[in-house]
């Protein structure tokens, strides 16, 4: 027919329709196949790549630093790291011409992390990225040329001529080969003292001095009183006797090691000595960072550094002051319903644990930690006393040597042999934060559920590590309700933190307002504390010398005990401590915006 009628030809157009929808789905559908094939492949390159990044990126940093090669790897050739790149010695000093390296180091890797498609990578992948990103950033904002020769080399808490004696005696000397490495260790530390020094002198030059000089000079004037007997070398004596080597190669060895301290060590502190007197008597800022041109910019960077997070100096100080109240009332309360308790506490007569050493607390807590805490199958270990003479000339009561990661050595808790108040709160609580569940749990815990050596070795955020440990050994202070009354246990716990927050505030005062030691003086008083002059003196000098040190522990600590808190609130009685621990355990070290994703994804989880 010539003919159609309309709804022929509406069926027959339908029809076609109908077709053309078939083949424009087929054709989309296979578009989008080819697409999300392609996408998929190309994340899987980029998450190769990114991998590929940060295991040379492990590999590097230990190819570049012996003292962090041995720290953490036994055995570099299952690592691929090659021992014909590593030079045997302390690694870069303060020299300009390795400053400046250091700058564009950091600058290449910078742009080489923003080089990735951070969509493309995997949700573990981007925990990496952003630990690494806030890591590097935060690096090239304190390298800006204009804070150069603000960071102190001898601080008087962490300074090198502090350093030394601990890196030394705690050195691992697996076999003779780290002995031999150990002994042109030694020797570097009279030129990479005497680097530190001519950084030191460009300091003074430039008015940019800021040290506790009579703290560094009566600690290293010590080390070379002790010359004769030296209790670090006395030290490494012991380690080189552990060595399965014979009796001659052993005395051998300790010649060796001997002439490289009376050659290199001694001296070292000799020189130490020397510049630091004649630099005492020029320009020296005995505040605050705060009296340096640019010294609040840098400080607000050091704090943000320290504190693991991106808030300004205002926010802490919010954060800080929010605590020091809530501690303070929850402290009044305690005092009025048992005025008795308080007036012990204040005059130092305070109920005791009743254990009668480290390791009775150790294994205490091992038995209960499971009641919060999730199972980590590796918490063997080892507690061995710091040399006694070592011992008398520190306040430490206990601190945790961090393992190897391949290493099959149980984790290691060097204790004071001096101490006398094993049985005190106060040393059970420092057991908890090097120990079990605080350092020693944690690296357990990262080492056997982190596979990225990156993360375990290289990932650095001190606000996690020690604010863990820093809520860890409070969060232990539950366990001892069956040996202590709790009231007991809450005033101990409400105390510490008061004066915690306190610390902090004064620390920003000092660095960031500018506050002298009249203005401390006032500041404690205005908040109902009274401090005798030598112990005021004491304060100011520790804090201003050593500008942010107390941070990461007690504002680490408050981040995650903000945290816990909004998680509790929002769950009620569905809030699980152990899953919670569990989320705040799985990233490692890591900011505190990372870890807050994995406690939100807990949290939306138990809803």
């Amino acid at each position: 027919k010539m003919f159609v009628s309309d709804r022929q030809r509406r069926t027959e157009m339908e029809g076609n329709m109908k077709y053309l929808k078939k083949s424009i789905q087929f054709l989309l559908s296979i578009t989008l196949l080819f697409c999300m094939v392609g996408c998929q492949q190309d994340n899987v390159t980029v998450q190769k790549e990114f991998d590929q990044f940060l295991n040379q990126e492990f590999v590097e940093t230990m190819e570049n630093d012996y003292v962090t090669l041995h720290t953490y790897v036994t055995h570099p050739e299952n690592f691929g790291i090659d021992m014909s790149q590593v030079e045997v010695g302390l690694g870069m000093g303060a020299s300009q011409d390795d400053q400046q390296k250091l700058k564009q180091e950091l600058n290449d890797t910078y742009e080489q992390l923003m080089g990735f498609d951070y969509d493309a990578l995997t949700e573990d992948q981007k925990d990496s990225y952003d630990i690494y990103k806030t890591q590097l950033s935060i690096d090239q904002k304190l390298s800006d040329e204009k804070f150069d020769y603000y960071g102190s080399l001898f601080a008087s808490m962490t300074g090198l001529h502090y350093q030394y004696p601990t890196l030394l005696t705690d050195w691992d000397i697996r076999n003779e080969e780290d002995l031999q490495n150990m002994i042109i260790m030694v020797k570097d530390i009279l030129p990479y003292t005497q680097e530190a020094l001519d950084y030191t002198k460009t300091q003074a030059q430039k008015g940019l001095l800021m040290i506790d000089f009579d703290s560094v000079l009566t600690y290293c004037q010590r080390i070379l009183d002790q010359k004769d007997h030296s209790p670090v070398l006395q030290a490494v004596y012991e380690n080189i006797e552990n060595l399965d080597i014979t009796k001659q190669k052993k005395e051998d060895y300790k010649q060796q090691m001997e002439d490289a301290f009376q050659t290199s060590f001694f001296p070292a502190y000799q020189e130490i000595i020397t510049t630091l007197s004649h630099l005492k008597d020029g320009t020296n800022n005995e505040q605050g960072l705060a009296h340096f041109k640019d010294g609040k910019e840098y400080y607000a960077l050091l704090l943000q550094q320290s504190s693991g997070t991106d808030q300004t100096v205002e926010e802490v100080k919010n954060m800080m002051e929010d605590a020091f109240h809530q501690h303070m009332q929850r402290l009044v309360v305690l005092a009025i319903q048992n005025p008795e308790l308080y007036e012990d506490y204040t005059n130092g007569n305070f109920p005791q644990t009743n254990f009668r050493s480290y390791d009775e607390i150790l294994k205490f807590i091992k038995q209960n930690l499971s009641q919060d805490f999730p199972e980590v199958d590796q918490l063997s270990y080892q507690i061995q006393d710091v040399n006694e003479n070592l011992a008398s000339d520190s306040g430490v009561t206990a601190y945790f040597n961090i393992p190897t990661l391949d290493g099959t050595q149980v984790k290691q808790l060097r204790v004071n042999p001096k101490t006398n108040d094993v049985k005190t709160i106060s040393t059970y609580a420092t057991v908890a934060h090097e120990g079990l569940t605080g350092h020693m749990y944690q690296y357990a815990y990262m080492y056997e559920n982190q596979t990225n050596n990156f993360r375990k070795a290289i990932a650095s955020c001190q606000a996690y590590s020690e604010g863990y440990a820093t809520y860890a050994q409070y969060e232990c202070l539950k366990y001892l309700t069956d040996k202590t009354d709790e009231d007991v246990l809450q005033l101990y716990k409400e105390a510490e933190l008061l004066n915690n927050s306190l610390t902090i505030l004064i620390d920003i005062g000092i660095h960031y307002e500018g506050w002298s030691q009249s203005d401390v003086l006032d500041f404690l008083e205005d908040n109902g504390m009274v401090l005798d002059e030598e112990s005021l003196s004491a304060l100011y000098k520790q804090l201003q010398a050593n500008p942010a040190a107390f941070v990461p522990y007690y504002v680490g600590y408050e981040k995650i005990a903000q945290m816990k808190e909004e998680a509790q609130e929002t769950l009620g009685d569905n809030f699980d401590h152990k899953l919670f621990h569990e989320a705040l355990l799985e990233t490692g070290t890591a900011p505190f915006d990372v870890v807050e994703r994995h406690i939100d994804r807990y949290v939306e989880n138990s809803q």
